[in-house]
């Protein structure tokens, strides 16, 4: 190990506990715990609402799809998911901060609970939200032990055991307001990193001309937007990345900490421009992988997902020193996605669930600090000692949030007969759905064809569970509940 290495993952550490420890001083209330105060700027929070969205999963896992399906992997991260952002910032931005001021909202499950007040809803969200934080977690956990053990050369539960302790000492200090700072360091040194790294690997193929030439000798549609995979598979995947961007509660709950609603305007094109920057590592580091492989200068991989660490473990593709930076910066992208989970994941159990449950929790940032450290301690022994469970819960959380929270929310801010009954059925046959299709596929019960994409199949079943269900148990007092949200406290003021 260099000790340039050393010292700039020494420095790093230092720097995330230091911020993790300027915040606890600031956080005295639930509320700078869970919301960071409702205190921040648009480009801090642009920026740490792409670098919790783009995290050490997905820049590992967009690499290895690149890597196997060519120019039309990256198109659903470079395209779709700016456009998720975009859809984001239209359909909440403005809206929730109208609500969210008129109703203190500080979570998910608090919009659930003031747009229906239906019980059985707010209780099944938040356990959604619990078990979502968790499953992401845990692919953080496993994706830390990984990098860990590459720059120290240790074994994976020590890494991730390391890892996982430093997110977890200044996300249970300073709470979502250390998560958003430490999120928008994290995110500007996965910018930056990205631009580097693609540009080594494409000196190793003979730049970018060349290497698609290689790519395209070999097998045309490694070079076409058409691709590898059938155009069904691709509408699936566009429904479900762009729309379910819009479902993510990191992304939810950004909207609610925003200082000025005014600022909203930009923070789409900020955060959208970010996360297309980070997609050329996958571009550059997959492509260029597959062409070196093909040109037999490196030898077959074992499997897509071996393209990031074959890259970066390889002395003749890219300098020791710059690959172990490279790996401390998608260490940052792992940490910056784990920050804002454990805050979510606490929250919703300490505050979101006790309030669903009619308990009363005394000293709420005390537990919320507790709770904190439960979401890290389960996605640690899920990481370390349940393996299914890593694969399990990463596939299950995006499109599970999407499908849990698309109709609930997005559609429930804006279509006044929308039901609780409704939001309830749809998040908890969404969530169900879901599972149990990613249990039998995984285990081997039932094989879907390549043109089937179940994510984007949940999200539209929940979807329609949503939109069939309230048509079909509109009441009087949802659409009171809908007026509430907006209308209420005008009439109030205009009454005599």
């Amino acid at each position: 190990m260099s000790s340039i290495i050393l010292i700039v993952t020494a420095i790093y550490f230092l720097l995330m506990l230091i911020i993790g420890f300027w915040a606890q001083k600031k956080t005295t209330s639930s509320k700078e715990f869970l919301v960071a105060g409702q205190s921040l700027g648009f480009f801090v929070m642009a920026i740490a609402t792409f670098s919790s969205i783009q995290s050490g999963w997905g820049m590992f896992g967009t690499t290895g799809t690149v890597y196997g399906w060519g120019i039309q992997a990256i198109l659903t991260a470079a395209i779709l998911a700016p456009l998720g952002f975009l859809l984001a910032w239209v359909l909440l931005g403005t809206k929730l901060r109208k609500i969210a001021d008129k109703h203190q909202i500080y979570s998910v499950p608090d919009i659930i609970r003031v747009r229906y007040g239906n019980r059985a809803a707010h209780i099944t969200v938040s356990i959604a939200m619990f078990i979502g934080a968790v499953g992401y977690m845990t692919t953080q956990v496993a994706a830390t032990g990984l990098i860990m053990s590459l720059l120290f050369d240790i074994s994976f539960n020590a890494g991730a055991w390391i890892g996982a302790g430093i997110v977890a000492i200044y996300t249970i200090a300073g709470g979502m307001i250390a998560a958003i700072w430490t999120d928008m360091i994290q995110g500007v040194m996965m910018i930056v990193m990205s631009i580097v790294v693609f540009f080594i690997a494409m000196s190793n193929v003979g730049g970018w001309g060349n290497m698609l030439n290689t790519l395209y000798t070999h097998d045309p549609a490694l070079v076409s937007v058409m691709g590898v995979m059938p155009l069904t598979w691709v509408f699936s995947n566009t429904i479900m990345i762009t729309f379910g961007i819009a479902g993510q509660p990191q992304m939810i709950t950004k909207f609610l900490m925003l200082k000025d609603v005014k600022e909203l305007r930009w923070g789409a094109l900020v955060t959208g421009i970010a996360y297309s920057i980070t997609t050329f590592f996958a571009l550059g580091v997959g492509l260029s992988m597959r062409a070196m492989v093909i040109d037999g200068k490196f030898a077959e991989l074992p499997d897509y997902d071996s393209a990031t660490t074959a890259f970066f473990g390889s002395a003749d593709i890219i300098a020791p020193v710059a690959a172990g930076l490279a790996l401390v910066t998608l260490l940052a992208a792992i940490m910056s996605s784990a920050s804002s989970f454990i805050t979510i994941g606490a929250s919703a159990i300490m505050r979101d669930l006790a309030s669903g449950l009619n308990i009363t929790v005394k000293r709420e940032l005390l537990w919320g600090r507790f709770y904190s450290a439960i979401v890290v301690l389960c996605s640690l022994l899920f990481a370390l000692y349940l393996d299914q469970i890593i694969y399990l819960m990463g596939a299950f959380g995006w499109a599970a949030f999407a499908a849990a929270t698309f109709g609930p929310i997005i559609l429930g801010i804006y279509w006044r007969r929308a039901t609780g009954i409704a939001a309830f059925l749809s998040m908890f046959f969404g969530l169900l759905f879901n599972f149990i299709l990613t249990v039998m596929t995984s285990k081997g019960y039932i094989t879907t064809p390549d043109y089937f994409f179940t994510g984007g199949i949940t999200f539209v079943i929940g979807v329609l569970v949503f939109i069939i269900v309230s048509y079909m148990t509109e009441s009087k007092k949802d659409q009171e509940k809908f007026d509430n949200l907006y209308f209420a406290e005008k009439n109030t003021k205009e009454a005599p």
